[in-house]
This record gives C-alpha cells, structure tokens and sequence, in this order.
C-alpha cells in the first residue's frame, strides 16, 4: 500500500500555487515590487457589500434605440432617392412604424422598388396613397433593442474602467437594465462617476450656415418656427456655448459627415491660453471624411458638436485631416472627463439611474469580521468532531481540509472571483460539506473491518468503493452552483462561483489529498488495527 509519486507531487504544486496566489492577499501592499514581473499580483477581491462602494442601477431606453433605426432607414431612403431625383414629402414615426409622403405616384412606385430590395427583410413595407409605410418586424425588433443594451454595456464598461477604478462589476440585469457596482468608490466619486456614466457623448462635426443671439431670429430668417420645420430643410439648430454673447444659437446642415464614431484618441491637452481643452486624432477612413470636409469648406466655420450643443465652431483655414482640439470653459476634471468618454464611445440610446445608493465601508469590514468569526467558529467545531468520532483518520480528515481551505482560497484568486458576503456563506457552507466525503469514505472503511478485513484491505476497499458515491453527492451539487451562476446575477452569481470552486477543491481533497496521507501512514507497516 504505497502512496502514488504523481499524486504525492500533484498535491504538492496544488499547494505552492495556491502560496503563491494567496500572498498577494495575504501579504497587500507590503508584497515586493519584483513579485508582479514573476507571479499575478491581485489577490481576492471584495465586493461592494464587504468593500464599501457605489451601487448604481441604470434603465436603458430601448424604445430609443428603434427609433434610431427608423431614422437610419429614412436617411437611408432620402439618399438613395435623391439619385433619382426623388424627393420625401414629410415623414412620421409612430412607435415602430415610419411613413414617408411623397408627391406622386411616380416617386411612390420609385420608393418602393428601394424599399423592397432593402428593408423587405426586416420590414413590412405597404403602400396606402401616396405613402409608404415601414412597419419592422417583431423578430428584428427584439434584435435592435437586444444589441443598443448590450452596447450600452461596452461603453459603460469602457468608461468606468477608464476611470481606474478598482475592479468595477457591470452586468445585465433583466431585459432594460444594468447593474453596475464600484468597489471602494467612495462618496467623493459617486457624482463623478454617474455624470460620466449617464453622459451620451455624441459628437459630430457639421459645417455652420447661420448665427444669432436667439432661436427665434434664426428661425424667422429662414421662414419656420419650430426647429422641426427647419429639418425639412436639411438644416438643424444648435444652441452653443462658444463664448460669443451674439451667438448663441447656431444653424448647420442637418448631416454630420464626420462623427466620434471615427476617432482614434482622445486626450487631456490646453489651449494657447493655457486653458484645458480636448485634441482628438481620427483614424483611417475618418481621417479622408475629415480632410474632405475641411477641404471643401475652406474660409466656413466648422461646427464641434457634443450632444446637440455647438462647443466651439472655428473658422476653417486649410484642410485638416489628422487631428483637431474641443476648446470651451472646461475645468480641467471636466476636459479629462469627456477626453474619457470620446474614448469610450457614445451611448446609442440614452440611460437613467432607477437605483443608487453608497455603501460605506464600516459595514463591509463588520460584514468580513463576522464571516471570519462564523469560519473560525465552524472550522473548530468540525475539527473537533472529527477527532473525537475518528481519532488518527480525523486528524487526516482536518489535515485534509486545512489543505482545501488553502486550495479554496488560492483558486479564488487566480479565476479573478469576487467574494461577496454571499460567498464567505458559501465558503462556510464548503466547510461543513468538505468532511462529508471523508465521514462516507471513514463510515464504509468501518464496514469492511466489521466483515473481518484486515486493515490495508478495508481502507483500499472503503476508498474505492466509496468513490462514486462520494462523485455523485458532490456532483449534484457542482450542477446546481454552475445553474446558480450561468443565470444569476451580482451576489448570487458570486455564491455560486465561490460553492463551485469549493466542491472542485473538496472532492480533490477527500479523494486524493486523505488518501495520500493515509497511505503515508500506513505504507509498509504490519497494522494490527486501525484508529478510526
């Protein structure tokens, strides 16, 4: 009866990973500067409620994201129609459904061949009068609403983790909404972080027509009175913030040729002035859509609008292609902040925050100390129990789980898991069910010695018969944690990672780590009987 070397020397580099894993938490701030060139240096992470920190739940506005598809299909038509000389009467969105008015029943015929080779997959296109009508189809509609929140969740995860922030959470949660957590944000940032957040960061760049002190002078000047009328123009109005008293509404196409959607980077500089600004660098493709727009418009102002507000609108003086600069009254929080947010991308439909709250760390240390309490309380009385009911094999059983806890741990770290209060429950939860497997192994090593089995022979016979009991128990349970954690969400989701690593780590234990140790003990020895 021999120990295995592979096992033996598989325990063993089980063991020093999980060393090595673990110091970085056990060790913090103290850890030497060579050790993250050699070894991962984050340790455990604590969640929101035993860290303290910032919960925010967001609504994304999904219905707006359909609308944005219904005016991407009437620019679509409005350019493809203009071709053929063709124009679009008026237009009407109406929930999911746009109608477009056209002056004959030529330019009718004209629309629907367009719209046919085009939105017939997508769409339902019927034709009443001389109107055409885009009704999307419920399948797609559930696609368009399904992608604006999944990207809502890219940008938001971009922004808030451009922020440097310690290991942020952001999940879905439900079919609307986001569920973002900021560990150790503390009051201080919690306003910084949801203007950054809820910011949409739409930025385009447009070619100015007009100017003037007020909205209604514009609008007289070019014979509407509501900036809708304008629209059918191919015009739009902007109020701006320039800095100019006699401008502070603006007039530009109504198309933006070149938007962030193009820029490369996005960073903190300071004007000649040395006041805080924005420069920003386009790539590719956006660099040539930039150079012929400025080229083209040589000696007009040049609109830099961020989310419908005209910042600045300087005059264009030779083609630009690379490069530009968002000057305006910025702090300079304020000028790192949206040079973050270009970064990130806008927001495709806007969000608004249904839940916030702080949590203070006061709560999350007392939360810890209890979890501690609760583990080292747990731990010694299953000890004790194991020593007491099974003598020398309790002794291996402690051994055994002293080991796993270490393994727990360890691995905890290395899969970047976050330990929530729900997770110290399920890691007190392991404690208890990692000596269940030796109590059955122990139980069935007491039955075969009852039939007359010499020692040796019980325990081969109580291990590997005891095996696929043992497997089936734990398995069970690894399938419910796994269930647990593909569907769930924040705390139960990190309950469920923390049980499952728990019952990997217990069943390596009670199976292999014992029976290693056992064998250990008794290999080559002439027993007479067995303290168990």
């Amino acid at each position: 009866m021999r120990a295995s070397r592979a096992w033996k020397v598989t325990i063993l580099v089980v063991f020093v990973m999980s060393l090595i894993l673990l110091t970085p938490t056990l060790l913090g701030d103290s850890l030497p500067g060579w050790w993250g060139r050699l070894f991962p240096d984050r340790g455990i992470r604590l969640g929101l409620d035993l860290r303290g920190g910032i919960f925010l739940l967001l609504g994304v506005d999904s219905e707006k994201a359909v609308e944005n598809e219904l005016g991407s299909i009437k620019d679509f038509m409005n350019t493809e129609l203009k071709d053929d000389r063709v124009l679009i009467k008026g237009s009407e969105k109406s929930g999911d459904i746009l109608t477009l008015q056209f002056f004959s029943k030529a330019d009718l015929d004209n629309a629907k061949e367009v719209a046919d080779t085009n939105f017939s997959q997508i769409s339902d296109i019927d034709e009443k009068d001389l109107s055409l009508s885009f009704n999307l189809k419920q399948s797609y509609l559930s696609e368009v609403q399904k992608n604006a929140i999944d990207q809502v969740k890219q940008v938001i995860e971009n922004r808030v983790q451009e922020l440097g922030l310690v290991e942020p959470s952001i999940q879905k949660a439900g079919a609307d909404r986001i569920l973002i957590q900021v560990p150790g944000a503390s009051e201080k940032d919690r306003q910084r972080i949801i203007d950054i957040i809820k910011r949409s960061a739409v930025l385009q760049f447009k070619i100015v027509t007009d100017s003037a002190p007020t909205q209604e002078v514009l609008l007289a000047k070019y014979g509407v009175t509501t900036p809708e009328e304008l629209e059918e123009q191919g015009l739009a109005l902007h109020a701006g913030v320039t800095g100019a008293e006699n401008e502070l509404f603006f007039i530009t196409n109504a198309d933006a040729p070149v938007t962030g959607e193009s820029l490369s980077d996005a960073r903190l500089t300071f004007d000649e002035l040395g006041r805080p600004a924005v420069s920003f660098n386009f790539k590719g493709e956006g660099a040539s859509k930039f150079g012929v727009l400025t080229e083209e418009n040589i000696d007009k102002r040049l609109a830099i609008v961020l989310d419908e507000v005209i910042k600045s609108a300087p005059v264009i003086q030779e083609r630009i292609t690379s490069q530009g600069r968002i000057t305006g009254d910025f702090t300079t929080d304020e000028a790192k902040d949206l040079a973050l947010v270009l970064r990130s991308g806008a927001l495709p439909v806007p969000v608004t925050i249904e839940q916030e709250r702080t949590v203070g760390p006061s709560l999350g240390k007392d939360s810890i100390d209890k979890g501690k309490l609760s583990m080292i309380v747990g731990g010694i009385l299953v000890f004790i129990f194991m020593i007491v009911f099974y003598r020398l094999q309790g002794v291996v059983a402690d051994v055994a789980l002293a080991l796993n806890m270490l393994f727990i741990m360890g691995f905890l770290s290395a899969f970047g898991v976050t330990l929530t209060l729900p997770g110290i429950a399920g890691l007190v939860l392991t404690l208890g069910m990692a000596v269940d497997g030796n109590i059955i192994i122990f139980e069935r090593i007491k039955e075969e010695l009852r039939v007359g089995k010499s020692p040796l022979a019980a325990i081969d016979a109580g291990y590997s018969r005891s095996l696929w009991t043992v497997l089936d128990a734990n398995i069970t349970t690894l399938i419910t944690a796994l269930i647990l954690f593909w569907f769930g969400t924040g705390p139960i989701k990190g309950f469920a990672a923390t049980l499952s690593i728990g019952i990997i780590s217990t069943v390596f234990s009670n199976v292999v780590v014992a029976r290693v140790i056992t064998n250990q003990i008794y290999q080559e020895k002439k027993v007479q009987a067995l303290s168990i």
